[in-house]
């Protein structure tokens, strides 16, 4: 009796030790890799956009006060670049993009002006590293909007003015005049602090809130017509809704694209706290996994770009703290925890 009871405690300790596989358990996909920090004092709110292999950061709020400095990074060189000062109205939370090789600024917040929310623009080109006011945002001036570049093309939208949470929608030609045409609105919440990200010619619209209210809305916007389409998933699919409800309840967060997939990391979680998240979108599959978690502090209001097949995020504030540091997104490697 005693040899059978020692035989079945050797096949349960057995059994628990390949159930418990540390290197399953503790490896997940993706890896972070601090890397050469910011140039400028930390600072939330600030502002990026890509040309070619260089990263355009700059504006912002420190804390204090309202920031206008500007820098660029080449991903070819690893250095920051001190660039011409933006000439505009210090502010933070404004939108940026880039067409045809230069870069645009509008939009904004800066709570010590008699009107906080701005609606100005203004282009950057880098040949000439010099700025030039363009045509002001049609719309009422917001802050907390989305925006996302097709093309020769650029589309604005969401945001608060102030008074009220937007869903109108513009597109934006810097060849034509005017310069901006409304076109068919958000037909999701009207919201602020969302995320625009584009994949194969196609914007996508996520995350965000309206008065403290999360949004749950997914959509797809198509140029050609400038048609939306409701990608948010069936609830019934528990697995899945759950994973694409941790992915998308959060506002101030930050997007990457690689290939075809998009990833969601930070920002401020439907719970109240500043998030370290990963969620990665595969726009080929329509299917949300969860990733390996921002290594830096939780932050929200970063900024996040990418540079060939090479993803940073960088930036952003966590409660009264503000951060300079810089992290490479390796989306494809395997993360070791035990390491």
């Amino acid at each position: 009796m005693k040899y059978r009871i020692f035989m079945l405690l050797l096949v349960a300790v057995s059994l628990s030790s390949s159930c418990a596989d540390p290197e399953e358990e503790t490896t997940s996909i993706g890896n972070w890799t601090k890397t050469t920090p910011f140039k400028g004092r930390p600072r939330s709110g600030a502002i990026s956009f890509t040309i070619g292999s260089k990263a355009f950061v700059g504006l912002g709020y420190d804390g204090d006060e309202y920031i206008t400095d500007f820098y660029s990074y080449d991903i070819n060189t690893g250095y920051w670049e001190n660039k011409k000062t933006f000439p505009g109205t210090a502010r933070e939370r404004a939108v940026a993009f880039s067409i045809n090789g230069r870069g645009y600024i509008g939009l904004g917040y800066n709570r010590e002006l008699t009107k906080e929310e701005l609606g100005d623009f203004w282009e950057y080109n880098p040949d000439t590293d010099a700025w030039t006011q363009v045509e002001s945002f049609a719309g009422t001036a917001r802050y907390n909007a989305v925006a996302f570049a097709i093309g020769s093309k650029a589309y604005i939208g969401t945001g608060y003015d102030g008074d009220k949470y937007n869903s109108d929608f513009w597109e934006f030609d810097p060849t034509s005049t005017p310069m901006w045409h409304e076109i068919r609105s958000y037909p999701g919440e009207k919201i602020e602090g969302g995320l625009a990200f584009v994949i194969d010619g196609k914007g996508y619209v996520c995350t965000g809130r309206n008065n403290g209210s999360y949004n749950t809305g997914f959509w797809r916007f198509d140029p050609n017509d400038a048609g939306w389409t409701k990608l948010t998933p069936d609830s019934d699919d528990d697995d899945y809704y759950d994973e694409f409800k941790l992915g998308v309840f959060r506002h101030d967060a930050v997007a990457l694209v690689i290939g075809p997939y998009a990833y969601i990391v930070g920002g401020v979680a439907s719970s109240g706290a500043t998030d370290r998240s990963v969620y990665q979108y595969n726009s080929q599959t329509g299917e949300w996994d969860d990733r390996t978690s921002f290594e830096g502090s939780a932050r929200s209001l970063a900024v996040g770009y990418v540079l060939g097949e090479q993803a940073f995020v960088g930036t952003g504030q966590n409660g009264t703290s503000r951060y300079d540091d810089i992290w490479e997104f390796k989306h494809l490697e395997e993360y070791d925890e035990d390491n």
